[in-house]
């Protein structure tokens, strides 16, 4: 028997097991009668309360593994922060890329602001100028007018045809100077409620147009605001508690 903890934020839901498991026994948590589901299993391999860090490994809930996680850490890091008061900040080392949370009013996450790179691609007769980042996964990001039109499955199939479904593809509006709407198709899952370093590497673009350094991002799932303070941009909102539970 060993303890889980199930935590949600935006419509992503997460599994945190606090031991490595081997694959065989997370297929059993989640493709047998357990009656649990989630859209990543976040693995604690280790824990150094001195340093505040943790050593974690994050699993789509088809188990192929995620380079990243923004949402899923921010769920770790209130989970922690919450739990402990005397700790203020804690990080995660996550292969080897450190990432860190602070708490204050909120509980913060927080990137360097990634490099940005603009693209041109073509889609059989269409040309498209997008953003290309790399928040240690991958991101192609558009610029677009209307959220709700037919063609982003299009696309999105498309670039996951000829790509080998390597990117996290996003698709923004914007709705009004610092409130934007974005929707979200994730590499090797499709379109989710959300995706934390999606969000983060989509505005990260857009920023220093707008002369502003706050924001509120609207996704299928909920929302959550980004704030950029120098060189840093920080994800932050609302994380809810579900249970622990022993398999």
């Amino acid at each position: 028997m060993f303890k889980f903890i199930k935590i949600h934020t935006c419509g992503n839901d997460f599994i945190v097991i606090f031991k490595n498991k081997k694959k065989k026994f997370l297929k059993k948590i989640l493709y047998n009668k357990t009656n649990l589901s989630c859209d990543q299993l976040l693995i604690i391999k280790n824990i150094n309360f001195k340093n505040n860090s943790l050593k974690i490994k994050i699993y789509n809930n088809n188990l192929l593994e995620a380079k990243n996680c923004g949402n899923g850490i921010r769920c770790l890091a209130w989970y922690y922060l919450i739990k402990n008061n005397k700790n203020k900040i804690i990080n995660f080392n996550l292969n080897n890329n450190f990432i860190y949370s602070f708490k204050n009013k909120n509980i913060y996450t927080l990137y360097k602001i990634p490099k940005i790179k603009k693209i041109y691609i073509r889609l059989k007769k269409h040309f498209f100028k997008i953003f290309f980042v790399d928040l240690i996964n991958l991101h192609l990001i558009f610029l677009i007018k209307n959220i709700n039109s037919i063609l982003l499955n299009y696309i999105s199939k498309t670039i996951i045809f000829y790509f080998n479904d390597k990117y996290n593809i996003e698709f923004l509006q914007i709705i009004k100077l610092n409130n934007i709407y974005i929707r979200i198709f994730e590499r090797n899952v499709g379109e989710t409620y959300s995706c934390g370093s999606g969000i983060i590497s989509s505005i990260s673009c857009i920023f220093k147009y707008f002369f502003l350094n706050n924001f509120k991002i609207n996704s299928i799932g909920g929302f959550c605001f980004i704030k950029f303070i120098k060189k840093f941009v920080i994800i932050y909102g609302k994380v809810e508690f579900c249970f622990i539970g022993y398999i």
